[in-house]
């Protein structure tokens, strides 16, 4: 199930583990993956690097996916996370919650493969338990303090979240948008973190719907979208993240 509300900036920070109230040795390890294609093969270096979408005559191949994300969190299985002050003028994030620790606070750059089955982005340590959500922010960066070590090193971010590069019929396209959700995504069985053990947690973001018309059999250009295609894509990325556990990085869930 997905859910979304606004979401705006905050700092760079990276966890190298949790701060909530959590004995010692009460942990496991989590290894937070990326996929963009759950076809079900393991992720391999040899498998082609991009994703080909045909419908009718027209034909996308998408090269490159970035996703600036901010405030990854679990929650977990009967936990409420703390609402976020989600206004400007601050960043909102209260720290650390037993129920709902955070994995990265970010700006950072997600970068999903686009080879099949799924890549490992980052591991941290976080309480063992049962979770049953993961919620991210897309999120655009500003001009703001907060996002300036971000754009130093990626500059070309300024006021984009997503960033897509690809060819449309052989012509070479690049598209950007400055959506700003959070993304609440739910799975379909919850997930332990064992403790002193590793799970692998999947992110899949299917880029293969992006572009897809409102029936779904036919594909929006990229470089002369509408209105009203603008407004269909970004419903579709919005639509187009999934989470679940997967340990053999196949993409798919277990």
């Amino acid at each position: 199930m997905h859910r979304a509300s606004l979401g705006l900036t905050a700092m760079f920070v990276v966890l190298a583990g949790t701060a909530c109230s959590t004995a010692p040795g009460d942990t496991g390890r989590l290894a937070f993956q990326l996929a963009s294609n759950g076809t079900g093969a393991s992720a391999s270096p040899l498998a082609s690097a991009d994703v080909s979408i045909t419908r009718g005559g027209n034909v996308i191949v998408i090269s490159q996916v970035q996703l600036v994300a901010r405030r990854i969190k679990l929650k977990r299985v009967d936990g409420a996370c703390p609402t976020p002050d989600l206004s400007e003028a601050g960043d909102g994030d209260k720290g650390d919650a037993p129920e709902c620790p955070n994995l990265k606070l970010g700006p950072l750059l997600l970068v999903p493969p686009l080879v099949d089955g799924a890549q490992t982005s980052f591991s941290i340590d976080l309480p063992a338990g049962m979770y049953k959500e993961i919620e991210l922010q897309i999120h655009k960066p500003t001009n703001n303090t907060s996002d300036a070590a971000f754009l130093a090193a990626n500059p070309g971010f300024l006021g984009v979240s997503i960033r897509m590069t690809g060819t449309f019929n052989g012509v070479p396209f690049t598209f950007t948008t400055d959506i700003t959700n959070e993304v609440e995504v739910e799975f379909d069985t919850p997930m332990e973190v064992k403790i002193g053990g590793t799970t692998s947690l999947t992110l899949l973001l299917d880029v293969r719907g992006w572009f897809l018309d409102a029936g779904g059999t036919a594909l929006l250009s990229p470089a002369a979208l509408t209105q009203q295609g603008r407004q269909q894509v970004e419903q579709n990325i919005r639509r187009s993240f999934h989470a679940f556990e997967d340990e053999d990085q196949n993409g798919r869930k277990d």
